[in-house]
């Protein structure tokens, strides 16, 4: 949890010589868990910065959610519309728990890009990092067996939460195979079947709901991904900040 939005990723390495000026532009908003911020096709006339808690970035597709990716402490939403032409949400965004976020009017953020005009390049580095994440969910759906879809979202899950411990890699981030499913695209049932046969297959265990990777090289040849870097599936960073999170059922 940050205590100023000046500690977050943001502003880092940037000189603010006028601290309060800068935390004016900025309100604090309190929202409840499964609280949709905006839907997509909405006006986007803010942006905001996670103080604490956690969001997930959607679409509905056919009816069923797709979620494109999450946020997290200290980290922006809502940024591209801000400072695009074309001011509607391509996404839908919700918590995932309860979160506290420092919102900044579009206005109030141009003001602030005018005096740091290294706000608008760290921005841009969050854009871009948002675009390899589509990348990759299109690689995913492009996928035909289910199997391989989790085991490519399993080594994401490697990258940006396993903890080595004695019998693999913890994945970090408590989670329900729901949630999981609709990060790939495939329904609950064949999400927990998947699971189950990589299970029966010692590839992973399950306890507490909490997944740890037991056979990595075994996940990877399974993914047809043996010689990507772990760096390569990190979904922010420019974001140094280390975040777990729970979801519950």
């Amino acid at each position: 949890m940050f205590q100023s939005v000046l500690d977050a990723p943001l502003f880092k390495d940037i000189n603010v010589t006028d601290s309060e000026y800068v935390l004016s532009k900025f309100s604090e908003r309190f929202y409840p868990k499964d609280k949709v911020l905006f839907l997509q096709g909405d006006p986007g006339l803010d942006m905001y910065v996670i103080k604490s808690g956690s969001l997930k970035i959607f679409r509905e597709v056919e009816g069923k959610e797709l979620i494109l990716g999450h946020q997290f402490p200290g980290e922006t939403i809502g940024e591209l519309e801000t400072v695009h032409s074309c001011n509607s949400r391509l996404a839908s965004v919700a918590t995932l728990e309860k979160t506290v976020l420092w919102a900044i009017r579009k206005a109030d953020l141009e003001d602030l890009m005018n005096l740091y005009p290294q706000i608008l390049r760290k921005l841009f580095y969050v854009v871009s990092e948002r675009l390899d994440q589509a990348d990759r969910k299109m690689e995913y759906l492009a996928f035909l067996s289910s199997k391989i879809r989790i085991a490519n979202l399993l080594l994401d899950l490697h990258s940006n939460f396993g903890v080595e411990v004695h019998e693999g890699f913890l994945l970090n981030w408590k989670t329900t195979h729901q949630h999981m499913a609709h990060m790939i695209g495939v329904s609950r049932e064949s999400e927990t079947i998947g699971l189950q046969e990589l299970q029966v297959a010692q590839i992973i265990s399950i306890r507490n709901k909490y997944i740890t990777i037991t056979n990595l090289s075994a996940l990877k040849l399974l993914a047809n991904d043996e010689e990507a870097s772990t760096n390569d599936r990190e979904w922010h960073p420019s974001s140094s900040y280390k975040y777990s999170t729970t979801l519950r059922s």
